[in-house]
């Protein structure tokens, strides 16, 4: 898995998300899959998200896993109280603004994997050339 529950503890205080969750690990299963489903649509269009996200360990992407991080404690946050926690979601706020620069390409992304090019296939569909032009003698 690209990250647990524990490695959240450099993100937030473990007592808090133990409170936050009610000691059920299953609900930041699911938060943290739902999370990185967010990151690969941000990502898919320019990285090989399948790549990126099977890594584990060392080999992750720190700068992924870290706003992943914040993007996952902002969740556990509002999920538990159902109000913003001004700190969680100003993490948030810097997760989504880095994913959403990345996305287009304004901000260099880093060692991720660029998308791997698909082969093209078809006739080509563009077809240059017009109508026959006539002399029109007015």
């Amino acid at each position: 898995m690209f990250l647990t529950k524990d490695e959240l503890k450099s993100a937030a205080v473990p007592e808090v998300v133990d409170r936050a969750i009610n000691q059920d690990d299953e609900v930041v299963t699911i938060i943290i899959n739902e999370s990185i489903a967010e990151m690969k649509s941000y990502l898919s269009g320019r990285f090989d998200v399948a790549t990126i996200f099977a890594e584990t360990e060392a080999d992750r992407d720190q700068v992924v896993l870290k706003h992943l991080k914040k993007i996952v404690v902002d969740e556990i946050y509002r999920r538990k109280t159902g109000e913003i926690n001004e700190t969680t979601e100003k993490g948030y706020n810097e997760a989504m603004y880095w994913l959403k620069e990345v996305a287009a390409g304004h901000i260099p992304a880093g060692d991720l994997p660029p998308k791997v090019a698909e082969p093209e296939t078809g006739d080509g569909f563009i077809k240059f050339g017009g109508n026959t032009r006539y002399n029109s003698n007015y």
